[in-house]
């Protein structure tokens, strides 16, 4: 019976918005109840909260009838009664959560603190997308009337989830690799579908290659464009290096060859050069026919060429290397993240506590942590923040750290912030 009022306050959303001819909605608040399947207290918290933004709704609907009736000279006070009753009982349905008999469905070990972190932050970055960005930024948007707050719904749920889990450090290394992967599959089969004709699946109706050097040799050539050049920018002084290891579209192919060799071998010391050599040719010769005028066709096919190679280098190098060679070795955007993420104040240091068992260091695929920098209880230049590392140490001495915060606590608001981004992403960051 606790459940009763949320359930059907809900309902009356769905009918209240089924007269809007605002359908995103009405889906909206037929899955908000299938949350309560969820028994963590962080979806109770978010649910809560839900029930006060359809409290809010109503608000505002009050004030826009007593508007019209203004105008027409009709009286208002009954209405504004029967529906100031509606605003407050939708508030309080969600109080309904907590009582006794809903705790003790609820695990002893529940923090709130990480799941409804994430749901707030996917929320705080996708609400003035929806409101403020056209064409319309969340894809469900284009397909179907106020979708874009359904799928806004559903992926802060999501992101709730995954930092839930990821609290314990055991799972960063199976879940992110999943995760990961997931994003790329989700990212790559919105552009099959946009350059297959369905053209609501591109952001701008126009192709853009998925090769992520792009992202700043884009700009360079065309002069303008700058949409994933400040994605890529906001998310690395947010989560430094992470951008490569929880949010770049194309990085889990690479994780995955990568994977196919059970303990990663060693990758030529000139790597680092390799990369600077890279990625001033590849800025540069972009810059250079950018000037020249040269036809978007002949810079596009130079383009997908290199990035063909560099799928070329996953299935040969990285399977062979056990290492992300692709991401360490060859893109141009992961030698800028590793040193953009310096002003970033996330770090991943070795505690003192290290017995140099070199357990973490077959569990490194960025080829950071051979047994020198374990020695120096400093990752290399290429670490990414992946956390894999932390998984795999016996004696917890791999720790992020940013200033003011425990070890601890640091991970945990971390890992939240890259959950929610990682959700985040899924809804905006399309071609």
């Amino acid at each position: 019976m606790r459940y009763v009022p949320m359930i059907f306050f809900s309902l009356v959303l769905v009918a209240h918005h089924s007269r809007g001819g605002e359908p995103g909605l009405m889906g909206l608040w037929l899955t908000l109840p299938l949350a309560l399947f969820f028994r963590r207290r962080w979806v109770d918290r978010a649910l809560q909260l839900m029930m006060v933004a359809g409290a809010f709704e109503w608000a505002l609907t009050v004030q826009s009838i007593i508007e019209v009736r203004l105008m027409v000279g009709l009286p208002y006070l009954r209405m504004v009664l029967i529906l100031g009753a509606v605003v407050l009982l939708t508030a309080a349905s969600g109080l309904l959560l907590e009582t006794r008999g809903r705790r003790k469905r609820l695990p002893d070990d529940d923090p709130v603190g990480p799941g409804l972190g994430a749901f707030l932050f996917v929320a705080a970055m996708l609400i003035p997308v929806q409101l403020f960005v056209e064409p319309k930024g969340i894809l469900a948007e284009r397909f179907l009337t106020a979708g874009g707050w359904w799928e806004g719904f559903i992926l802060a749920l999501y992101a709730g989830w995954l930092a839930d889990k990821l609290r314990d450090p055991k799972m960063i290394g199976r879940l992110r690799p999943r995760v990961w992967l997931l994003f790329s599959v989700i990212f790559f089969t919105q552009f099959i579908l946009g350059i297959s004709g369905f053209e609501k699946f591109l952001m701008t109706g126009q192709l853009h290659l998925p090769v992520p050097t792009l992202i700043a040799a884009g700009p360079l050539f065309r002069g303008g464009g700058l949409f994933m050049a400040i994605l890529f920018s906001a998310s690395v002084l947010l989560v430094g290096p992470g951008w490569c290891s929880w949010l770049c579209y194309i990085g889990a192919w690479d994780n995955y060859a990568a994977m196919g060799r059970k303990l990663p071998g060693t990758l030529p010391k000139q790597r680092p050069l390799m990369r600077i050599i890279i990625l001033v040719l590849v800025l540069g010769t972009a810059f250079v026919l950018g000037r020249l005028g040269v036809s978007l066709v002949t810079a596009g096919w130079l383009a997908a060429s290199f990035g063909l190679v560099g799928v070329g280098l996953m299935v040969f190098w990285s399977r062979r290397t056990g290492h992300l060679t692709h991401c360490t070795a060859y893109c141009p955007m992961g030698w800028l993240a590793t040193r953009l993420g310096r002003l970033s104040p996330w770090r991943l240091r070795i505690a003192d506590t290290c017995t140099d068992c070199g357990s973490c260091t077959p569990s490194c695929r960025f080829d950071a942590l051979y047994p020198t920098d374990v020695l120096k209880r400093i990752p290399g230049e290429a670490c990414t923040l992946c956390g894999d590392c932390i998984s795999q140490c016996p004696t917890s001495s791999l720790e992020y750290r940013i200033p003011g915060l425990s070890p601890t606590r640091a991970r945990t608001v971390f890992l939240v912030m890259v959950a929610a981004m990682h959700a985040a992403w899924i809804g905006v960051a399309r071609l």
